[in-house]
């Protein structure tokens, strides 16, 4: 599938618009059983729409948030959903509950 710098592409009998805008990629079916002019028009008009956002496809322009407040929220979710990398963070079984099993008792008696 050869693809032109104009970001349409035909598969079967049907052209594509493929292309990306601020680093997210769109993808829009243009039409069956049209020529490449027409493909190319109707590109022109779809990207025009994704550039202006009306489309509904192209997002709004996110705005920034201050470092303080993100790493207060990554915090908050490590918190839950990540588990402590030290060793002995984790509770652990006794001593007792490890001897108390048959497999353990086995083990002491060989020595």
């Amino acid at each position: 599938m050869a693809r032109h710098g104009d970001g349409i592409y035909q598969r079967g009998k049907t052209w594509w618009l493929d292309f990306t805008q601020r680093g997210e990629r769109h993808v829009a079916r243009l039409g069956k059983n049209i020529s490449r002019t027409v493909a190319g028009e109707l590109a022109r008009v779809e990207r025009a729409g994704v550039l202006k956002g009306e489309a509904g496809i192209g997002k709004t322009a996110r705005k920034d948030i201050v470092f303080d407040k993100a790493a207060e929220q990554f915090s908050e979710w490590a918190k839950t959903n990540k588990r402590p990398k030290i060793r002995g963070a984790m509770p652990r079984a006794s001593r007792a509950s490890r001897t108390r099993s048959p497999a353990c008792a086995w083990a002491t008696s060989i020595r």
